[in-house]
């Protein structure tokens, strides 16, 4: 007869799950909290200050986050110069 799991075993299992829904921010992803922490580890990294390492995933947020010049922010009407 298999045994039913225990509570330590459900809290292990619920504590990976939730390790995997953040990342290094601690922060649930996507979400403005999380866009602000990681908007300003970028720009201590551009300032040359200590930050955390940033991940892809945030870099690609920060720069989606920022409006292209002179079209209003829409990227259909981007051109390189």
């Amino acid at each position: 007869m298999k045994r039913k799991p225990g509570r330590s075993t459900l809290l292990r299992r619920i504590e990976d799950l939730e390790s995997r829904s953040v990342d290094g921010s601690g922060i649930v992803p996507r979400s403005p909290a999380w866009l602000e922490f990681w908007q300003r580890q970028v720009h201590l990294y551009e300032t040359g200050q200590t930050h955390i390492q940033l991940t892809l995933e945030a870099v690609r947020a920060v720069m989606q986050a920022i409006p292209d010049e002179g079209n209003g922010g829409d990227p259909a009407t981007t051109r390189a110069a």
